[in-house]
């Protein structure tokens, strides 16, 4: 039998046990909804499943209308819009059951390539987020759209069957003969999976890209509030602890026939992500938007398994003398002038003030000082706002501002990092009790 069990953008597949009466089926009864598969009678909904339902479909259509429109200034949108469509789908059934049974068995049917859709959605809106030039839909993404098309032609297959057949696989957990439901059957056994292996896959190298995007941003901008994307990486995680644990209940629900969360802990998972993705999906802009590279690159290399200083520039014809040249160069326009007060101080911004290859001073900060510009800019703020500090004539939001970071809270971090103190206890280290009562620094 296939079925949705208790955790969302989970499929169950249930096959016939021996010792049983009753024929196998395709997709087992759903408990919540529209009859019991024992009797066959028709049963009241569960009301808090059905509320839960209910609200997630209500946000997942506001978000996907938003996005869509959003989409015409931004393509990256679409993917994040394609993915609500299609967790939409997957908990649609409940809402189905009450307001349109008769379409119950198109809705159950097409939630296997719904499920597959899921993945290469999230997938394509990581690509989007982190490319660095405007994302944009290529023939390249077509592959990962056939999974979901093998989905739609089992589930096209499945909803042209007679309504009284769609009803004993999907409702009543009975399995008509037939080679064609056999083969049904099969095919659907097999995307689903498949579905397991897809997720981990797109999960793993959602996580790289993302670590390969910041490695980048630091790389080339002094400044990333905002851009980092550290919330997508937890989601990814969370989603893969619920993928892990999905795959341990279709073992159970297979070998030892229990059923390891409810529906209603679905229902919860489903709203969860849902408002999770509504509340950061809906705000977050590309990482590199506004300051887009000219190059002739497409994206983020999607990989980065030679990150060292070393491997990256191997082939450059960069001499270590012309390197020591270069980062005097740096270090006396980034002193003098004070470049690192500029917020939106960016790699390529610094090249044309000291009128050198962006990618040689990327080279020299890094092999040569031993930095990322990031951490070279910063350490420089830092500095600046030490005796700032030390004074204690204004707030820490002033200083961090006057310094060059766009937030207290970035400063904090880069100031920490810096000298293992928070700007009060560095200040308190310098100052002597009497005096740091009289002039106390502010928040």
């Amino acid at each position: 039998m296939i079925s949705n069990c208790g955790i969302c953008l989970l499929p169950v597949v249930r096959p016939h046990r021996r010792g049983h009466s009753e024929p196998p089926s395709a997709f087992e009864c759903r408990p919540d909804f529209a009859r019991d598969c024992s009797t066959g009678e028709e049963q009241l909904p569960n009301l808090d499943v059905f509320a839960l339902m209910i609200a997630a479909l209500g946000q997942i259509g506001l978000c996907a209308t938003i996005l869509l429109a959003r989409a015409g200034q931004s393509q990256v949108y679409m993917p994040l819009s394609a993915f609500f469509v299609a967790l939409g789908v997957v908990i649609l059934d409940p809402a189905v059951a009450v307001f349109a049974p008769a379409l119950r068995t198109q809705a159950i049917a097409l939630t296997l390539p719904a499920y597959l859709l899921l993945g290469p959605m999230l997938w394509l809106y990581i690509e989007g987020l982190t490319a660095s030039v405007p994302w944009q839909w290529q023939r390249r993404h077509l592959w990962h759209f056939l999974p979901t098309a093998l989905g739609l032609i089992v589930a096209g297959i499945l909803i042209a069957l007679p309504l009284d057949i769609r009803e004993q696989m999907l409702l009543t957990g009975e399995l008509p003969p037939g080679g064609l439901v056999a083969t049904i059957v099969l095919s659907a056994f097999a995307l689903i999976l498949f579905w397991p292996v897809q997720a981990g896959w797109y999960g793993i190298r959602a996580i790289r890209r993302l670590r390969t995007y910041r490695h980048e941003l630091r790389n080339l901008f002094a400044s990333n509030e905002s851009r980092e994307l550290y919330w997508l990486s937890w989601l990814v995680l969370v989603l893969g602890g619920v993928w892990l644990l999905a795959f341990a209940a279709i073992i159970a629900e297979n070998l030892f026939g229990r059923v390891m969360i409810g529906r209603r802990a679905g229902a919860v998972m489903a709203l969860l992500l849902t408002w999770t993705l509504a509340v950061w999906g809906l705000r977050q802009k590309p990482g590199f938007e506004g300051r887009y590279l000219g190059d002739d690159s497409n994206e983020v290399p999607e990989e980065a398994p030679d990150n060292t200083p070393g491997q990256k520039y191997q082939r450059s014809a960069l001499g270590e003398e012309q390197s020591l040249r270069i980062a005097a160069k740096i270090d006396s326009a980034m002193k003098s002038e004070q470049l690192f007060l500029d917020p939106a101080l960016s790699l390529h911004k610094l090249a044309r003030h000291v009128a050198i290859s962006p990618s040689y001073i990327s080279q020299t900060l890094n092999e040569t000082i031993g930095m990322s510009f990031f951490d070279y800019v910063n350490q420089m703020r830092v500095e600046y706002a030490k005796p700032l500090i030390i004074e204690g004539q204004e707030t820490v939001l002033a200083i961090s501002l006057r310094a060059g970071f766009n937030s207290r809270s970035s400063f904090y971090k880069a100031f920490k990092l810096e000298t293992g103190q928070t700007p009060i206890a560095f200040r308190n280290a310098y100052q002597s009790p009497q005096k740091a009562v009289q002039v106390p620094i502010q928040e």
